[in-house]
């Protein structure tokens, strides 16, 4: 995967679709933090939260509508649950 800044934007390759999509600034940070190491919803809002100073319910709701497109597109894989 590879994301780069265009504008107000962000664009990102998926080699997994072979698609490039355009994403907002919300969700090229999940991408950030994804990136360093694998987490669950609560855990990325957790860092967004922690990074922007809003509260994690404002940034889960925020991204409530991105994680399909993620997902959909092989940005971001779901891992089995831990035992």
């Amino acid at each position: 995967m590879r994301v780069e800044s265009i504008g107000d934007g962000w664009a990102a390759f998926s080699a997994l679709s072979g698609d490039t999509l355009l994403l907002n600034a919300e969700s090229a940070s999940v991408l950030e933090i994804l990136a360093e190491e694998p987490a669950d919803t609560s855990a990325v809002c957790a860092a967004l939260a922690a990074d922007t100073g809003l509260p994690a319910a404002v940034i889960a709701e925020r991204l409530s509508d991105s994680w399909s497109r993620l997902i959909g597109s092989g940005l971001v894989r779901r891992l089995p649950a831990s035992p």
